[in-house]
C-alpha cells in the first residue's frame, strides 16, 4: 500500500510541475505581447495550478493509453487471410486502384490550388481513369488468390508512437504558438475564451466599452463610449484594457465596463 502511495505522489507531482510549466509559459507568452506580466493581469499560482492541472491530467491519460497499447502489441502475433472468391478480389482490386488515384488526384487538387488558385479537370479526370484502367487490368490477370497481411504489433505500436509524438510536441510548441494565435486575435479585436472544462476558461479576454463612475472624472485617456476595447484582466483593484497597439491602466473605482460590445457596432 505504501509503494502504491508513494508511485501515486510521485506521478502526481511529475503531472504537476509539467502542468504548471505550460500553463506558466503560456500564459507568459500571451500576456508578453503586450508588455504585461501574468500577475499583472489576475494570473496568480492557486488560478493557474487548477486549471494547468487538468491539462496535465490529460496528458497523462495520454500517456496511460500509449503504455497500454505498447503492452498489447507485446502480446499481439501476425495474421494472414487468404482471399480466394472473384468477387472480393474484385472489391479488393477496385478499391485499391481507384483509391491510389483518388488519393492523388486530391493532392494534385491541393498543390494546385495553393500554387494557381484552381485545379485541371482534364488532370484529374486523367488521373481517375488512370486508376479505372489499371482495375480493369488487375482484374484481367486476376490472382488465383490474394493474401492480406495483418501485423497487429506494428499498427499498435505506431498508434503509441503518434500518441506520444503528439503529446511531446503539444507541450514543446503548443503553448507558443496557441498564445501567438491568441494574442492575434485579440490585436485583430476579437474576443477569446479558451475553455479547459465546461464553464472553466483558461484565458478570456472579451470586448467592453468603458464609462465613467458617476461623480468621477474620467481619466484623460479613457476612451470614448463608443470604442470597444478589449479586457485582459486585472488585480489589485486596476485592470488592463487594449486598445489601438496600447495597454491602458485604469483603477476600477474610476470606470464601470459595459459588455457585451462588438467592434463596429
Amino acid at each position: 500500500m505504501s509503494h502504491w502511495f508513494g508511485q501515486a505522489a510521485q506521478i502526481v507531482t511529475g503531472v504537476s510541475g509539467i502542468s504548471y510549466a505550460f500553463g506558466w509559459l503560456a500564459t507568459a507568452r500571451f500576456y508578453g505581447t503586450f508588455g504585461v506580466d501574468p500577475e499583472e493581469a489576475g494570473i496568480t499560482f492557486g488560478w493557474l495550478a487548477i486549471r494547468a492541472f487538468l491539462i496535465g491530467l490529460t496528458g497523462l491519460v495520454v500517456f496511460v493509453i500509449s503504455r497500454r497499447l505498447l503492452q498489447v502489441a507485446e502480446r499481439s502475433a501476425p495474421v494472414v487471410h487468404i482471399v480466394e472468391s472473384r468477387g472480393a478480389i474484385a472489391v479488393l482490386s477496385f478499391v485499391c486502384c481507384m483509391g491510389t488515384a483518388g488519393l492523388v488526384a486530391l493532392c494534385y487538387v491541393g498543390w494546385a490550388t495553393t500554387r494557381s488558385g484552381n485545379a485541371d479537370t482534364v488532370a484529374v479526370t486523367f488521373i481517375l481513369l488512370a486508376g479505372a484502367v489499371s482495375t480493369a487490368l488487375v482484374l484481367r490477370w486476376r490472382p488465383p488468390e490474394v493474401q492480406m497481411g495483418w501485423n497487429t504489433s506494428l499498427w499498435l505500436r505506431g498508434l503509441a508512437g503518434a500518441l506520444l509524438g503528439f503529446l511531446g510536441v503539444s507541450l514543446l510548441l503548443l503553448p507558443y504558438q496557441l498564445s501567438d494565435h491568441l494574442a492575434a486575435d485579440v490585436r485583430a479585436g476579437r474576443e477569446v475564451r479558451l475553455p479547459v472544462a465546461p464553464g472553466v476558461p483558461a484565458l478570456q479576454v472579451t470586448q467592453v466599452r468603458l464609462a465613467a463612475v458617476d461623480s468621477q472624472s474620467p481619466p484623460s485617456h479613457l476612451p470614448s463610449f463608443t470604442t470597444c476595447v478589449s479586457r485582459l484582466g486585472g488585480a489589485s483593484g486596476t485592470s488592463l484594457y487594449y486598445i489601438d497597439g496600447r495597454v491602458l491602466r485604469i483603477a476600477d473605482q474610476n470606470v464601470i465596463a459595459l459588455g457585451p460590445c462588438r467592434s463596429g457596432s
